[in-house]
């Protein structure tokens, strides 16, 4: 038997002694439903195209728009996709032959005791290649894991893309809500200065004390109070959007919108089954696990032998700088290397690999749990603020009309000033719950987009 022969014979004899070590286990078992438990569940006309466009606004398309463009956080997202793909690129050139060539010039002397100096000179050209015979699949399992690892980082770039306009959504909404309580309080501001102008008349005509007088001019000065807070929180909103939007805080500005106008949509949120397709963070972590799948593999062949061959390909001259007369060679070798003793270094890295694809199984089962009770939850919201704005709106519209009836009683005489006070309170805070309703309901929404996975284009 000649050496080849020899050294075939024992690679199949490894070969079939170690391949059952590259299996990998199956995936965490999670029980879905096929139907939401929650009655807002009710069929919508799928949407088309990117979610936020649901809600009727040009100037939210805008700025979302901006945002994807300009995002800080999402550019640097964007990197590590770019990242994540060099790196599988790299992983990929291990599949194919290395080649190599050198080429060396030089001169040597030397002489023994007593003699005089000999010099010699040489010039020498080769070209070499080696390649790993990738017969456990260390390599492709090295590929393999560094392409799931590039799909996760694009699945992360989507979620981040997601989570980044239900942020931009939501802010805006903050804002236009803002400035409607803002409006509200200064239209509640401007009906206390007038029940003041009329409580002041009536107190130098002596029908009103000086008790009512000052009462009044409590109010209006708590009222006056009461609108700090608000300027205060939309200047703070509308610069954390602009730090959203990559834009400079102090030269920002929003587009104006009434918030009631906003169109609150009817949304389909699909088959809990539907969630393992179309939210991104879920199809990141399915991505880690392959890439985890892989790891494992690549740790169990590292065990195996390693076959090396190589060739190289040369040409010397006993001269300087010239390859005239020379001297050609050739060569190949087929190497196996394996590692005898390494004080449990392969076998613990092995250990870590699977432990750490059993980390990542829990992890993806609690997150396939955690989506579908955020869908729940959204879905729950929905339907509770919804009833809350219809019966915030009977609300107003009761307070509207006590403030009416109340305060034409009091220029009448018939009412005191405290049941008139009483009245316009309640109407204020009626019309700015309705204001805070329709956020809530606004933002129920973005939430229920969220937790569905979008889509974002």
């Amino acid at each position: 038997m000649t050496r080849l022969n020899f050294c075939i014979s024992l690679l199949t004899a490894v070969i079939l002694s170690g391949c059952h070590s590259i299996a990998v286990g199956p995936r965490p078992a999670v029980a879905v439903e096929d139907n939401w438990r929650s009655s807002a569940a009710v069929e919508a006309t799928p949407l088309a195209g990117a979610w936020w466009s649901s809600f009727g606004v040009g100037e939210l398309d805008q700025l979302i728009a901006l945002a994807l463009e300009q995002n800080p956080d999402l550019r640097v997202a964007a990197e590590r996709v770019r990242q994540a793909e060099l790196q599988m690129a790299v992983a990929g050139a291990t599949l194919f032959p290395s080649l190599s060539a050198s080429a060396t010039s030089g001169e040597s002397r030397s002489r023994n005791q007593g003699e005089e100096w000999q010099r010699s000179e040489s010039s020498r050209a080769s070209l070499s290649t080696s390649y790993e015979v990738d017969l456990w699949g260390r390599v492709s399992a090295g590929r393999a894991a560094a392409s799931a690892s590039a799909e996760a980082s694009r699945y992360d770039l989507q979620a981040a893309q997601l989570s980044l306009a239900g942020a931009v959504s939501s802010g805006w909404f903050q804002y236009l809500a803002l400035q409607e309580r803002l409006a509200r309080a200064e239209q509640n501001l401007a009906i206390a200065k007038r029940l003041e102008d009329i409580v002041s008349v009536r107190y130098q005509q002596g029908v009103a004390s000086g008790a009512d007088l000052a009462r009044q001019r409590s109010s209006v000065l708590s009222q006056e109070a009461s609108l700090l807070p608000l300027q205060l929180q939309l200047r703070q909103t509308r610069m954390a959007l602009a730090v959203l939007l990559g834009e400079s805080p102090q030269t920002f500005s929003l587009p104006n919108y009434e918030l009631m106008q906003v169109n609150v949509p009817s949304i389909d949120a699909g088959l809990p089954s539907d969630l393992l397709v179309n939210r991104p963070d879920l199809a990141s972590a399915e991505a880690q696990l392959r890439a985890a799948d892989a790891d494992v593999a690549a740790a169990r062949a590292a065990l195996l032998p390693s076959v090396q061959l190589t060739a190289s390909l040369g040409r010397s001259a006993s001269q300087l700088f010239s390859l005239s007369h020379p001297a050609d060679s050739s060569s190949w070798s087929l190497s196996l290397a394996q590692s005898l003793f390494d004080g449990g270094r392969l076998g613990n890295q092995v250990k870590i690999s699977e432990s750490r694809r059993l980390a990542l199984i829990e992890q993806y089962r609690k997150s396939i749990l955690v989506s579908l009770q955020e869908t729940e939850d959204a879905l729950d919201r929905v339907q509770v603020t919804q009833a809350q704005e219809d019966i915030q709106r009977q609300l107003v519209a009761e307070a509207r009309r006590s403030l009416q009836l109340t305060e034409a009683r009091y220029r009448e005489g018939s009412n005191d000033l405290m049941s008139l006070l009483d009245a316009q309170r309640s109407l204020f805070q009626a019309e700015d719950s309705l204001v805070q309703q329709r956020l809530s309901r606004l933002n129920a929404s973005v939430d229920l987009f969220k937790a569905i996975g979008g889509p974002v284009h």
